[in-house]
């Protein structure tokens, strides 16, 4: 992930949305504490708090001292440069709701997804489906998967009639479907996205048992652009434009059975186009 100067969105001052720096870097440091088999009561002893406490940090429920962040990442092994990255938001203090040149590593995403009950993707590149992991690997605080819901333009299936090499990916991603990574769904032709990939991640750190309204405000949308170049993050009043895109494909998406029937089509379409055609479009 890279950082430059974040953009704030104004809010006011009785604003119930969490900040996002403390929001992403309280998911990285829960990530990085389950994969060290810490319990938050022995991580509230390395900088002698409550067990409580970590929660409410990892959680972003209350303010996180850069201190505390950076004592606790390097006590779970935290690589440097991750521990810089975590610091580089914080430094921050302003109430943010988005930040642009922002370019989630593997590793942030899996701490984002480690921390959700549910995320939902809009896509128009199957390629692009290379930048999010397919499943979260359970945690002892995260005893389920994350569920995954995809929403991908019905232009794919263009894209593998015609050989197209971008669309390799399907047979791939109609296993992982059907064997329950993801569900996925189609939507009727092509949303005016920010990037490749929009993300909608709902980071309620599985234990937390919060209202609708709750779960909403902790809503955050990533713009995954290809090969790591930066995107943006966003929510709260930031990320009107994000919510609505997604809520617009979620409500014109095609039925689920459907949908993984012309998905299988388009794979075996995809695989059957004489490798010219793959050449020729290459070229």
């Amino acid at each position: 992930m890279t950082t430059s100067a974040p953009a704030s969105v104004p809010c006011g001052p009785s604003c119930d949305t969490p900040s996002l720096p403390p929001v992403l870097v309280g998911a990285l440091m829960r990530h990085h504490r389950t994969r060290a088999r810490l319990s938050q009561l022995k991580a509230g002893n390395i900088i002698e708090t409550s067990a409580s406490r970590i929660s409410a940090l990892e959680m972003a429920r209350t303010a996180l001292p850069v201190s505390s962040a950076q004592a606790l990442l390097d006590a779970y092994g935290t690589p440097a440069h991750e521990i810089r990255q975590a610091l580089a938001l914080l430094a921050h203090s302003d109430h943010q709701h988005r930040i642009d040149h922002f370019a989630p590593s593997p590793v942030w995403v899996d701490a984002l997804i480690a921390g959700c009950r549910s995320v939902h993707v809009y896509s128009d590149d199957p390629t692009s489906l290379s930048l999010i992991s397919p499943a979260a690997s359970p945690t002892p605080d995260s005893p389920g998967r994350c569920r995954m819901v995809l929403l991908l333009s019905e232009s794919l299936l263009n894209l593998a009639y015609d050989g197209h090499p971008a669309a390799t990916r399907l047979p791939h991603l109609v296993r992982l479907a059907e064997g329950g990574t993801f569900s996925v769904y189609l939507v009727p032709g092509q949303l005016d996205a920010p990037a490749p990939l929009l993300a909608e991640y709902t980071y309620t750190a599985w234990g937390w048992s919060g209202s609708v309204a709750d779960r909403l405000r902790r809503q955050i949308y990533v713009a995954h652009r290809r090969d790591g170049a930066p995107g943006s993050v966003c929510n709260g009043s930031g990320a009107m434009a994000e919510r609505q895109l997604l809520q617009q494909a979620a409500r014109t998406a095609r039925p689920l059975e459907w949908s993984l029937r012309q998905l299988r089509k388009a794979a075996r379409a995809q695989q059957q186009a004489p490798p010219a055609t793959r050449t020729r479009r290459t070229a």
